[in-house]
C-alpha cells in the first residue's frame, strides 16, 4: 500500500511540475499581450474544463504532460480568428517570443532551487567542520578456531578484548597515521 501511495504522490508531483511549467509559458504570453486559448494538464479527451475570459482551463484523460495553446504560435496556425489576430504570437517582437518560450524553463529552474532549499532545510546539509573520523558503533568478539575445529573463547577486557576498543570510541590514528575519515581507515 505504501508503494502505491508513493507512486500516486510521485505522479501528482509530476503533474504539478508540468502545470507550473506550462503556467510559466501562459503568464509570460499574457504579460506580452498574447492570446492564450487553452491551458490543459494531460492530453486526449477532456475530463473537466471551464472557461475564464478567453482561456479554457482543463484536465485531459492522459496525464502524460500538458500544453498551453497560444494563438498564432507560428504563421501556419490555421485557426486564427479575426478577434485573435491582434494578439497572435508570431507578430510579436522576437525577444518577447523567446521569453515566452523560455518561461517554462525558468519556472523549472526556480522550482528546482526551491526543492533543493526545502530538502536542505528539512534533511540538512553536511557540516564541513564536523569531525568525520570513524566512530566505533559496535564491538563483537571474534574467537579463533582451535585445532579440533571448535571455536575458542574470547578473552581480554570488555567486548573489545585486549585492544581495549569500546563502543563510541573515535579512531584517531591507525598504525601511527592520523585518520581524517572512515574511507581512509577502510
Amino acid at each position: 500500500m505504501a508503494n502505491l501511495l508513493g507512486i500516486v504522490l510521485f505522479a501528482l508531483g509530476i503533474c504539478l511540475t508540468v502545470a507550473l511549467h506550462e503556467a510559466g509559458h501562459m503568464l509570460t504570453a499574457r504579460a506580452f499581450g498574447m492570446r492564450v486559448r487553452r491551458f490543459f494538464i494531460g492530453f486526449g479527451p477532456t475530463l473537466w474544463s471551464f472557461k475564464k475570459n478567453e482561456t479554457e482551463y482543463g484536465v485531459a484523460a492522459l496525464p502524460l504532460g500538458g500544453f498551453c495553446d497560444i494563438a498564432g504560435m507560428t504563421a501556419q496556425d490555421e485557426f486564427i480568428t479575426e478577434e485573435e489576430r491582434p494578439y497572435v504570437m508570431y507578430k510579436k517582437p522576437w525577444w518577447q517570443r523567446i521569453i515566452v518560450l523560455s518561461g517554462g524553463v525558468a519556472v523549472n529552474i526556480i522550482l528546482g532551487f526551491m526543492i533543493l532549499f526545502v530538502v536542505a532545510q528539512t534533511a540538512g546539509l553536511p557540516n564541513p567542520n564536523a569531525d568525520t573520523r570513524p566512530v566505533v558503533d559496535q564491538v563483537t568478539c571474534s574467537a579463533d578456531q582451535l585445532d579440533n575445529g571448535e571455536l575458542g573463547t574470547c578473552t581480554g577486557v570488555g567486548a573489545g578484548g585486549e585492544a581495549g576498543i569500546e563502543q563510541g570510541d573515535r579512531l584517531l590514528t591507525f598504525n601511527g597515521e592520523e585518520l581524517e575519515s572512515f574511507q581512509q581507515l577502510r
